[in-house]
């Protein structure tokens, strides 16, 4: 996959391109994306995403939109999905002032090269997010290019969308947040040196701490499954602030389960799988041994089941 993260490029080959911010990568997007590569392999031409690298709203509001999925971690996705051409550009001066008109002649026409372009039903685009699906069709229509428009995508009577998927992840409900991405959710960064306290009362753990723009779902534990090293363990995570033992530094601690090795500077990606608990302050580090001992057992059982 060629992934381009500057507006300065030209499309060596026509395309058949996707249109959209695809913060998550959920099942409405994928159901986007898998169109873009059936058309791709019918006009034989070569499968695009066209994106920004976060949602424009974060350009304009004060307080931004936490990612779900950071630039590095939606380009695999996309890669996975078998995309050939993956742009993802900053939400800056020169794309923001681009007329709607402007946007599809330079952008789709001149730097993409389109033959089909799809979008989802409420894609918007151009200055002030004044083009729409219609002036989309109808600007398709003029240069004799192809437009598909996908419809939203429900699953159990609510619409599936980025910002019901941070809806679900900010008050722990994992699982529907599962259903609506059509994987667990992931935190990914470099292990971190900690207090080693873990250690100390029998249950080792690796530190993350994420970048700020990254969302971070309710603090509390959770049933987790870290990748590396080309393994994948089951363990418990408490992503918060620990307030039994720190001065609020917001990460992620995991213990892995029946692992001994050293993961310090190693990337490790952490899926999380189930919620065990609302993270909690305790009066005592021996209460804090307890329940993470309760965590562990509670974690297991629903593994076995």
């Amino acid at each position: 996959m060629k992934t381009y993260t500057t507006a300065e490029y030209i499309s060596e080959h026509p395309t058949a391109c996707a249109l959209g911010c695809f913060d998550g990568v959920h099942i409405g997007h994928i159901k986007l994306i898998e169109e873009t590569l059936r058309l791709a392999k019918e006009l034989s031409v070569k499968s695009a995403v066209w994106s920004f690298d976060t949602p424009p709203k974060n350009y304009f509001s004060p307080s931004s939109v936490p990612l779900i999925t950071t630039p590095a971690e939606k380009q695999e996705q996309m890669q996975k999905l078998g995309v050939d051409l993956f742009v993802s550009v900053p939400f800056e001066k020169e794309i923001l002032s681009l007329t709607a008109e402007e946007f599809f002649c330079d952008i789709l026409i001149k730097r993409m090269k389109v033959r089909h372009v799809i979008c989802g039903y409420n894609y918007r685009f151009g200055k002030g997010g004044k083009g729409d699906a219609e002036l989309l069709r109808t600007l398709c229509e003029e240069h004799g290019i192809g437009l598909s428009v996908i419809p939203e995508v429900m699953l159990g009577g609510v619409a599936v969308s980025s910002s019901a998927i941070r809806t679900a992840l900010l008050e722990g409900r994992i699982s529907e947040a599962t259903m609506m991405l059509g994987r667990p959710y992931s935190l990914t960064a470099t292990v971190c040196d900690g207090q080693h306290l873990g250690r100390q009362l029998g249950f080792p753990t690796i530190n993350q701490v994420f970048s700020a723009d990254k969302l971070l779902p309710l603090h509390g534990v959770y049933l987790s499954r870290s990748h590396f090293d080309n393994e994948v363990r089951y363990g418990i995570t408490n992503v918060g602030v620990r307030p039994t033992v720190s001065e609020n530094m917001l990460c992620a601690e995991t213990h892995i389960f029946d692992f001994t090795g050293d993961l310090y500077g190693e990337t490790v990606t952490v899926e999380l799988i189930d919620f065990i608990r609302p993270e909690q302050k305790f009066s005592s580090i021996e209460a804090l041994s307890t329940q993470v001992n309760k965590d562990i057992a509670k974690a297991r059982k629903i593994i076995s089941h």
